[in-house]
């Protein structure tokens, strides 16, 4: 005890300091995705999924982005209520989610471009910043069609990651317990997006 108390009593300040800078900055560089917003909306019986992001990526993925690897986010879907149909779906689904929207993020040398793709349909920016709102944001993801869930008993949830499973082998490897390729928002509850004023007035 009198040694751990004199190690703390001679501990320079400025040794301390720079520890703690480098500690924030490994902190800053390892990538995260956090929810902003997560709604449901139902439209002429459909169930319509939107959601807002902040997605930074960690240096390594910076990286591994330039140098040619197409980096592949997934959003996922899995419905909660009404208690038995979602115990059916989850059933019929492996317990896998209900849904799922792959988006690919990637470089393109020749244009200094990054490209999202999904669906076969692509997109251009300038900058992965650029690149990195538009993937953030999801808007009008139909899920469940023909399901006619009463709304009011509806409840579920949603996540976007790093889908890992899609990375090419030798990255899978790579990733496995790396802290900067974990990215995953985990699951939040979706909301009730607020009604149209002319929603409202019917």
């Amino acid at each position: 005890m009198v040694f751990i108390t004199r190690f703390f009593q001679n501990l320079n300040w400025q040794t301390w300091l720079v520890g703690m800078l480098l500690l924030c900055a490994a902190s800053a560089h390892a990538g995260s995705i956090k929810p902003v917003k997560t709604e449901v909306e139902f439209i002429a019986n459909k169930i319509e999924l939107a959601g807002r992001f902040h997605i930074s990526l960690s240096s390594e993925l910076e990286t591994a982005l330039k140098n040619g690897l197409s980096l592949p986010f997934t959003y996922e879907f899995k419905l909660t209520k009404p208690r038995f149909y979602s115990w059916y779906r989850n059933v019929a689904d492996g317990f896998n989610a209900n849904a799922t929207l792959t988006y690919r993020l990637s470089y393109q040398p020749l244009t200094r471009q990054y490209r999202l793709n999904t669906g076969g349909l692509s997109r251009n920016f300038n900058s992965a910043d650029d690149a990195l709102v538009a993937l953030s944001i999801i808007k009008g993801w139909s899920v469940l069609e023909g399901s006619d869930i009463d709304p009011d008993d509806f409840a579920g949830k949603i996540k976007l990651k790093l889908d890992q499973s899609l990375l090419p082998k030798s990255y899978q490897l790579t990733a496995l317990g790396d802290e900067q390729w974990q990215l995953d928002s985990g699951w939040h509850e979706l909301h009730r997006a607020p009604l149209t004023s002319s929603e409202a007035a019917q």
